[in-house]
This record gives C-alpha cells, sequence and structure tokens, in this order.
C-alpha cells in the first residue's frame, strides 16, 4: 500500500490496512490528548488498557516474545499469537500512543516500513491539527484583546470629555457598555449619601414594570451579593433577585466602589444575538469587569468634583490631581494605549514611546520597573499608595496605582492595565498623618467625622503589651545616638508586624509597645491575630538582632504579655489634645503579664487562651497573683 500525502482519511486507511491479511491484527491504541485525537478522527482508539511499561522495551526489534516467562502473563492483551512487533506514536516528545502488530512469525522489513510509515502519518496529522488550534486561539486572543482595548479607549473618551452633570455621564456610560456588550437592558445604581439608599442614576430598555419601585438596600438582593463579593458576577437565578426578576436568560453585575466601599452598580440585563436572548459567559464577565472598573476608578473623581461645585477656581485645581491615568501594557510588555492623563503625569507629548517595551519608558524610574515585572510574574493585583515616579522630564510626582493583570478566554495572561492618580492634598495629608498615629486610627477619623469628639464606648478588646528586658541598664551603656539608632529601628520591625496583622498601636511607652486588637476594627478573632502577632514579633527579633550584631550594637529581648477584656474605648484628653486610647482592668491585666513574662516569653490569660485556634506551644503555668488582683490569675506561656 502506498501513501499519497498527508491529505487523506486516517480511520480509512487504517481501515484499509487492516484488511490486507498481514495487517490484520493491527492493533491501534492511545493513552493520551484524546483532545486533540478527537481533531483527526481518532478518538475511538482511545484505550484504557494499562500496558506495564516493563513489557515495551525499545530496542533494535521492538518485539516482545510473549512465550517468555516475564511475559506470558500478557498473552491475553494480544491474543494466540507468540510475537508482538511494536512502534511509539510520539507528540511533542511524549508517548500518547503505540502501533502494534501480533504475529506468529516475526515481522517482515517492509511490514515494519508500512507502520513507521503509519506513524509518522499520525504524528504528521497530530502536529498539523495542534497547530491550527494554536493558531485559532491566537486569532481569538487578538480579537478579544482589540475589542477590549478599544472599549477601554471609548469609556475613557466619555469619561475625559464629560463636562455635564453626573446623570448624563453614567447614562453615556450605560448606552456605550450595553452596545459593547450586546446587553438587552440595564441600569446603574448609586448610593445617596443622606438615605444610604441606592437610586437609579440612569437606565435603558426597561418599561414601567421593570423599573425599581421598591427600597433598594445594601443589605438585600443583588446589592448585598456586590458588598459581599467586592467582585463582578454572573447572575444565572435572576428569578431569586426581585430586582432582576424580568430578566429570561442572565445578568451581569458590577460594583463601583469608593475606598472600599459599595458607592453603586452596573447592571445589564440579557444578552442579544442574531439568535435572540442568550447567556451572558465567563469571557463576557471579563471584559464587563474590565470596563466597570475604570467606571469605578472614574467615580472617587466625580464624587470630588460634586463636592467642589460652589468653588470654580478650587475645581480647576485639583482636577490637575485627580484624573486617572490609563496605561495598557501587552503580553510582550510593549505599551499599546496611553490615556490623555497619563500623558500629562508623565510629560508624554508624542507616540513616539507606543509599541515600546516599558523597560525603555520608564528607565528613570527602577522601582516602577521593578513592580511591572512582578506583576508580570503573578496574577493577583497590585496596589501602591504614595508611590514615586520621575515624569519624562525628570519631575517628580506620588500616585496611587494599580496594577491588574488582563487574561484572555483561557485565562491566560494577555497583558498588564496600569492605572494611577495624582494624590490630593489630602492623601499627602493622610500619609503623613499616619506617620504620627497608627494607620486604623487615621482612616477611623477620617471616615467619621464624630470620632473626632472627646468620649468612649465600651467594647471587647485584645491587649498586647511588649517590653524591652534590661534595656535602661544596657542603654545607660550607649551614646545617647546609639540608644535612639537603636530604639527607632527595634521599632520599625516590630510596628511593622503589628500592621500586617491588622493591629492598632496605641502607643509607645518608653521602650514598650501597647498594642490593640478589636478597635477601631473588629475583625474575627482578635486574640489569635494578637499572639500571631507576638510569636511574628520573635521571628522579626531575631532577625533585627542578626542585623544590629553586624553593626557592634547589643542585642535586644523581649517579653510579651496578652490579655483580653472589656474595655472603654476612645478619645481620652482634652479638646485641644486627645489620644485614641483604651482604659480598664483588662488594660492593666495585660501589662502584669507583661511584667511577668521573662524574656522570650508571651504570657496569655484564660480569656485568650480560650478563644485561640491554635493553642500548639502554650503551656499552663501555675496561677500567680498580679498587682491589684485579690485572686491569682491563670495563665499559658509559650516559650520562643
Amino acid at each position: 500500500m502506498k501513501f499519497t500525502g498527508l491529505d487523506l482519511d486516517l480511520n480509512l486507511f487504517y481501515s484499509d490496512l487492516k484488511s490486507e491479511k498481514k495487517f490484520k491484527s493491527l492493533q491501534l491504541h492511545f493513552f493520551n490528548q484524546k483532545g486533540l485525537l478527537t481533531t483527526i478522527g481518532l478518538n475511538k482508539y482511545f484505550s484504557d488498557i494499562s500496558f506495564p511499561e516493563k513489557l515495551f522495551n525499545e530496542n533494535n526489534s521492538n518485539i516482545i516474545d510473549l512465550e517468555d516467562s516475564i511475559n506470558s502473563s500478557h498473552l491475553n492483551i494480544f491474543g494466540p499469537y507468540r510475537y508482538a512487533w511494536f512502534s511509539f506514536i510520539h507528540f511533542e516528545q511524549k508517548r500518547i500512543g503505540l502501533l502494534i502488530l501480533p504475529s506468529n512469525n516475526k515481522p517482515s522489513s517492509s511490514s515494519k516500513n508500512t507502520i513507521i510509515s503509519l506513524k509518522l502519518l499520525i504524528q504528521q496529522q497530530l502536529q498539523l491539527s495542534h497547530l491550527n488550534q494554536e493558531i485559532n486561539k491566537t486569532k481569538k486572543e487578538l480579537g478579544n484583546k482589540t475589542l477590549e482595548t478599544e472599549s477601554l479607549i471609548d469609556i475613557t473618551e466619555i469619561i475625559n470629555a464629560q463636562k455635564q452633570a453626573k446623570e448624563q455621564l453614567f447614562s453615556d456610560i450605560l448606552i456605550m457598555i450595553l452596545s459593547i456588550m450586546n446587553a438587552s437592558k440595564g441600569l446603574v445604581l448609586i448610593r445617596d449619601k443622606k438615605s444610604d439608599f441606592f437610586n437609579v442614576e440612569a437606565l435603558f430598555n426597561l418599561n414601567k414594570d421593570e423599573e425599581p419601585k421598591h427600597i433598594l438596600r445594601i443589605t438585600k438582593g443583588v446589592l448585598k451579593s456586590l458588598n459581599d463579593s467586592k467582585s463582578s458576577l454572573i447572575i444565572n437565578d435572576p428569578e431569586n433577585y426581585k430586582l432582576l426578576n424580568f430578566a429570561k436568560k442572565n445578568c451581569v453585575v458590577s460594583p463601583l466602589e469608593s475606598n472600599n466601599q459599595l458607592e453603586g452598580a452596573i447592571i445589564l440585563i440579557d444578552k442579544e444575538s442574531r439568535h435572540g436572548t442568550i447567556r451572558f459567559t465567563n469571557q463576557d464577565l471579563r471584559l464587563f469587569d474590565s470596563l466597570c472598573k475604570k467606571v469605578s476608578l472614574a467615580y472617587d473623581n466625580i464624587q470630588l468634583i460634586d463636592s467642589l461645585k460652589e468653588s470654580h477656581k478650587l475645581v480647576e485645581n485639583i482636577m490637575s490631581s485627580i484624573t486617572t491615568g490609563i496605561i495598557m501594557i501587552n503580553v510582550l510588555g510593549e505599551i499599546e494605549f496611553v490615556n490623555n492623563s497619563a500623558r500629562k503625569i508623565f510629560s508624554i507629548d508624542n507616540d513616539d514611546f507606543l509599541q515600546n517595551h516599558y523597560f525603555m519608558v520608564f528607565q528613570n524610574n527602577p522601582n516602577l520597573i521593578a513592580l511591572l515585572e512582578e506583576a508580570e510574574s503573578q496574577n493577583d493585583i497590585i496596589f501602591e499608595n504614595n508611590f514615586k515616579i520621575d515624569d519624562l522630564g525628570g519631575t517628580s510626582h506620588e500616585i496611587n496605582l494599580t496594577l491588574s493583570p488582563a487574561l484572555n478566554e483561557e485565562n491566560e495572561r494577555s497583558g498588564i492595565v496600569f492605572s494611577f492618580e495624582d494624590l490630593s492634598n489630602l492623601n499627602k495629608l493622610k500619609s503623613t498623618f499616619k506617620k504620627y498615629v497608627s494607620e486604623n486610627i487615621v482612616d477611623e477619623l477620617l471616615k467619621n467625622e464624630t470620632s473626632l469628639e472627646l468620649g468612649g464606648a465600651q467594647n471587647e478588646v485584645c491587649i498586647l503589651f511588649c517590653d524591652i528586658r534590661g534595656f535602661t541598664a544596657m542603654s545607660e551603656k550607649m551614646k545617647p545616638e546609639e540608644v535612639v539608632y537603636l530604639l527607632n529601628n527595634y521599632f520599625e520591625s516590630m510596628i511593622d508586624v503589628v500592621f500586617s496583622n491588622n493591629g492598632t498601636l496605641d502607643k509607645i511607652i518608653g521602650d514598650e509597645l501597647m498594642v490593640l486588637y478589636g478597635v477601631p476594627l473588629k475583625q474575627q478573632n482578635d486574640a489569635q491575630r494578637a499572639v500571631d502577632s507576638a510569636k511574628q514579633m520573635f521571628q522579626a527579633l531575631e532577625k533585627f538582632n542578626n542585623k544590629i550584631a553586624i553593626e557592634g550594637l547589643p542585642k535586644l529581648r523581649i517579653g510579651i504579655g496578652i490579655n483580653q477584656g472589656k474595655v472603654v474605648c476612645g478619645n481620652i484628653g482634652s479638646e485641644r489634645q486627645m489620644n485614641y486610647t483604651v482604659i480598664g482592668d483588662a488594660v492593666n491585666l495585660a501589662a502584669r503579664l507583661c511584667s511577668h513574662a521573662k524574656a522570650g516569653q508571651i504570657v496569655i490569660s484564660k480569656s485568650v487562651y480560650s478563644e485561640l485556634d491554635d493553642h500548639q506551644g502554650f503551656d499552663e503555668k501555675d496561677p500567680i497573683f498580679v498587682k491589684g488582683k485579690k485572686k491569682q490569675i491563670q495563665n499559658w506561656i509559650f516559650n520562643a
């Protein structure tokens, strides 16, 4: 039998070959790449038969003698034959199948050549099919990428060119997103700051019966789902949502956020096609999410503009510092798109940098290049606040930036969206303020104006005290500047641990730290976070001691005490000066436990121990007397 080329039916060829007497026993088995086999019509030869590896040892003859004692247990696989000649089928240097010719006589050279030719033909067909799949995949990816880029450009142009009221802006944005997504209907909801209810800001193609007639709260329905997830969603059961129960297929919804708070939502209902109404897919959701993130980024600017309408001059001054920049970088690291705001911030006045690698464009910003390289190697979103950059003219700026991965339909990386905004004076003030006061306290004070008033409330709080052992005696032997240097670097290491566990630094008392867990922000299992912080403090201290030993400075040793209980927390002091702190018996006990702790120990009370998820390493000790307590105190000690 002769081969006439690759354009033949492999099934037909294989059947014809088996019709010849000498190839009647020929067997074809595949045990990998079933999906690829389907494309060339050979999937029916996919076999679940397990062939022992020792049975097939490729040698000069590739022949198995089935009467050998080693192979006799496998006679039933090949039928009433003595010999089995075989040849492996490879794809991308891996064995995915084999051709087997059982016979009573060793096959002739011509029979071997025929089977080898068949094997090569199969391998070539597999390779061609694989290449066609890759080409189609690339075409589809380029199409999706082009649509996403063009859509982002359109949305950006609407936002940048908008000079009308907020209502008109959302109406224009909704119509644009509806047309991009081929959606049948849609609406935009925005939170009313006075009532905290959500109102319809824009809608399209909803009839009177479909328009919301009930009060929209964040605690119910689709708004609750968005607030819980803080991400775009596909709603496949709209009948279970009062706001969406008129949808025929499904809906996509996306949050509009400001300072991690839900401020609104964009909702699209039912996708239209030439064949009628169809469902939104995960690919649709990715594009929709990308568009809505841009709108959400712009929402902070819209809110600030609304609040400053009374002062035209002030609006003009602030607009230059809050406009959002967008730079799109493809999978090769080349810059594909830069909006007007980004051009202004980086002082870009031409298009020469487009299609150039970001390393060349941002070569005077090594820290930014390092972040972009990190973003290329992971799928997480990177946020950086108060990030310093130099524009192309050498002028320094501070920005808040977001690096988001762009993914294609196969969930593979297709690039990076680099979005950023200049810091307003308020953000600069917050950044400075947080150097003097714990970040949690600053955020609470700026979020709620009443937090600046004297007063307090009773809360369940976990208190941690950390004290350097023997520091007074040690400091007497050191120069003043060495003491300050040692303390500053020590506190920096310890406070980094506190903030990484969402602790609140209450105060620094000499060489002692007082840290709170549970105020001003209550979180799950504050006791466990306090203990985790304490353990990590010892790890950080070990690294710190190794570092200062090189500088000839003495090593530090610490003891830690932790207690949990009811305290009064709030602003304590006078109208002119106040401190956010906690007072109460639980605070005093935490301090006493810290005094009891020896160097390298964590001492905790029963109220802390009973709340822990992980008790490993803690040993119960004999009850102790502490100052101010008549009864002995149960305690557990962890030796670091």
